[in-house]
Order: C-alpha cells, then sequence, then structure tokens
C-alpha cells in the first residue's frame, strides 16, 4: 500500500507544470523583433529567457524582460536587455495586498543586471493570487509594468 502511495504521489509531483529547462534537440524559436528604434532581436523560447530565467511582457509595448531567483540567498535579478540601458530612470517591484499598504522593492543596477535581495519580496513572489507583485521599469519613454507570476523554484 505504501509503496502505491508513493508511485501515485511521485506520478503527481511528475505531471504538474512548472520550471521546464529547454531541450537541447527542441528546434530554434524564431527570431523576433520588439517596435522601436533600439529593436532588440530574440534568440530564446517564451518558456525560458537567455539568462535561463522568466520571462515577463511589459506593457504597453510588449518589451521582454526576465527574472531569476534563488530560494536561498533570496536575491532576485531582473534583466532589461529590450531597454536602453542609459535610459532606464528605475526598476522596482510594487507588492500589493489586500487592506494594506503597497510596498516597494526597488532594484539596483548592477554589471549583469538589475538586482535585490530581500526575504520578505521573495515570499510575496510565492504567494500566488492573495498577493499582487508587479515589476515596474520606468525609462525616458515611460513606464512600463507586468503582473509577475509565482514561482518555486531556484535560478541562480
Amino acid at each position: 500500500m505504501k509503496r502505491l502511495f508513493v508511485a501515485i504521489t511521485l506520478s503527481a509531483v511528475l505531471a504538474l507544470p512548472g520550471c521546464q529547462p529547454v531541450s537541447e534537440t527542441a528546434p530554434a524559436p524564431a527570431a523576433e523583433t520588439t517596435p522601436g528604434a533600439d529593436a532588440h532581436v530574440h534568440d530564446h523560447s517564451h518558456d525560458t529567457g537567455p539568462h535561463g530565467g522568466h520571462l515577463v511582457d511589459l506593457q504597453p509595448g510588449n518589451i521582454h524582460a526576465e527574472w531569476t531567483h534563488d530560494d536561498d540567498t533570496h536575491e532576485i535579478k531582473v534583466f532589461l536587455d529590450d531597454f536602453d540601458a542609459d535610459k532606464i530612470q528605475s526598476a522596482k517591484f510594487l507588492v500589493e495586498i489586500p487592506e494594506a499598504d503597497t510596498e516597494e522593492f526597488p532594484l539596483t543596477a548592477t554589471d549583469s543586471g538589475w538586482t535585490v535581495t530581500s526575504e520578505a519580496l521573495m515570499t510575496n513572489l510565492n504567494m500566488g493570487e492573495s498577493v499582487t507583485v508587479k515589476l515596474v521599469v520606468v525609462d525616458d519613454s515611460g513606464e512600463y509594468s507586468a503582473k509577475m507570476e509565482p514561482h518555486e523554484h531556484h535560478h541562480h
């Protein structure tokens, strides 16, 4: 009986959708560009970004951003490859919890992306529908944002 329970549980866990690595044998996706004078060519699938993270579409403009997270260190890194780095004024996460004040988590620009280390933000990213987490990027042309979807897997 115990073996049957383990087999059923293992089968159910393996069937769950989640962060899956891109297969090396998968066909390469067609390149696409985003609108604008500084259009960026994408050579990644829409499941995983070029840095191995999750992709989000910032609106307006359907501009891609990628984010990774490390549950052990509580570091969240955002890659804004579709933006002109010299024109970015700010990047932050906004956490909206019903009947509470909105909390801001500013990102710091580094040579390898924009980062923030916060256990509270990591917890909020994993809470699902009870909390709304948005990535907000402001550059010379305006404000772009995307609602983040919860992910519980490690990305380094």
